[in-house]
């Protein structure tokens, strides 16, 4: 049991660790309400990382190594072994859960991984449809670097046996390739019914005559059997014209090249599964309406629980390190508590503005960071009770675990969304926040 003495510790420590987290508030707040420029986050993010790298290198690695030689009696190089060692512990900690988490849709804590994430998605998502295109000749004639805009043309569509998907001198609309199935080409004139000239299978494409002349349909498409196909609408494959010579010049080729009961592109086409591979490689972008959209599904599955997890396992560490290191207001070292606050607070920021696009309601973006900041605080108290008290050795390894995951997502997430917003000058910002910290310590 703990006594008085010991209970007001605990209490104090969880009290500083909300401290330091509190500016995850006031960054939703400003995030939601203000909305600042990236520009200005990026800088202020820069300046905290500055500032948390000078605190994890004096209070954490230095002085824990300081330790280990004074109360240990270890040696300058077993010293920077435990050290060492609790580094390395913690960033692949930190590494195996944040791939874990991210996967999970945690990613979309941090605006620039989140990025990543989406186009990771938009990549599986586009797989499935990269296959069945691949399969088709017309299509594999087209580099495979440009069926990024091709993709965002695609719909599928489904016909009965025995539907019509259009008739001889209608208008041309759209053009078709067949996923599944086999479709019926039929003429018919003043003097004849209907005379069935093709029949075409999976891989082929039709429609695509009209098209490219304007002039009415020159036959009657129907489903012989039920039939899946991929659809672009004439808007869309005018587009693509304009964009690809390369695939006017293929749909040439195959008006050139058709016979009567098969299809053929002249040439010869990429291999199929390699054509996907490279096809699924070159999707490079992620339009803002994607990205939004993408943003408020991932919302509606596991994504704000993985968020949260992602959260606390970015910001537990930090709150370990200020509990175990706690023991009295008089002898407490703030760096560390300000390099803290000063970090959260532009992540806050980005995070909740991205949230906000997600879909995330303000109640519950205010709702998650304040779970983290309760979160946090109990963290702080455990470590403060387990650790503050403990062998020099274990203090110190513990301490270093948690500055290994601190440093790592550090280096992972919060450097690259600062130069990806605030371009070359967040290094300035580094430096002034490294020196702030460093000089916050020395006074």
């Amino acid at each position: 049991m703990l006594d008085s003495l010991e209970i007001s510790r605990v209490l104090s420590a969880a009290a500083m660790a909300m401290a330091a987290m509190s500016s995850l508030l006031i960054g939703t707040f400003v995030g939601v309400y203000a909305k600042p420029s990236q520009k200005i986050g990026a800088m202020v993010m820069a300046f905290g990382t500055g500032a948390l790298i000078q605190a994890l290198a004096l209070q954490l690695a230095f002085e824990g190594a300081e330790r280990l030689i004074h109360q240990a009696r270890l040696s300058g190089l077993h010293s920077w072994l435990w050290v060492a060692g609790g580094f390395i512990a913690g960033g692949i900690i930190y590494y195996i859960g944040n791939r874990i988490i991210d996967n999970y849709g945690g990613a979309l804590r941090h605006p620039a991984m989140a990025k990543l994430y989406l186009l990771k998605k938009k990549r599986e998502e586009s797989s499935a449809i990269l296959e069945k295109l691949s399969q088709i000749d017309l299509v594999r004639q087209l580099p495979p670097e440009e069926m990024e805009d091709v993709l965002l043309c695609v719909q599928p569509c489904r016909f009965a046996a025995g539907d019509i998907i259009f008739n001889q001198g209608d208008r041309g609309d759209a053009l078709y390739f067949i996923d599944a199935g086999q479709v019926d080409i039929g003429v018919s004139s003043d003097t004849e019914k209907s005379r069935k000239i093709a029949t075409l299978t999976t891989g082929h494409s039709f429609g695509e005559m009209a098209l490219l002349t304007g002039d009415p349909r020159s036959a009657t498409a129907m489903a012989a059997t039920s039939v899946s196909l991929l659809k672009i609408d004439k808007i869309h494959f005018d587009e693509l014209i304009d964009k690809s010579p390369n695939l006017r010049s293929a749909v040439e080729r195959l008006n050139s090249q058709r016979v009567v009961q098969n299809v053929q592109a002249a040439g010869s086409a990429m291999d199929a599964a390699h054509w996907q591979q490279v096809a699924i490689a070159n999707i490079q972008r992620l339009s803002r309406n994607e990205e939004v959209s993408m943003l408020k599904k991932q919302a509606t599955t596991g994504a704000p629980l993985a968020i949260f997890l992602g959260a606390m396992l970015d910001g537990i560490p930090e709150s370990v390190v200020i509990g175990s290191s706690f023991l009295s207001l008089a002898d407490y070292q703030y760096t560390f508590l300000a390099a803290v606050f000063l970090s959260n607070l532009p992540e806050a920021m980005a995070s909740s503005l991205g949230m906000r696009e997600a879909g995330f309601s303000k109640r519950r973006i205010f709702r998650l960071w304040g779970g983290l900041i309760v979160a946090g605080a109990f963290a702080a108290a455990c470590g403060n009770i387990f650790f503050s008290t403990a062998p020099p050795t274990v203090l110190t390894f513990m301490e270093a675990i948690a500055g290994g995951g601190i440093l790592a997502m550090v280096a992972s997430v919060m450097m690259p969304e600062a130069y990806e917003h605030g371009g070359a000058e967040v290094g300035l910002s580094t430096i002034a926040g490294f020196l702030a910290a460093f000089l916050f310590s020395f006074l």
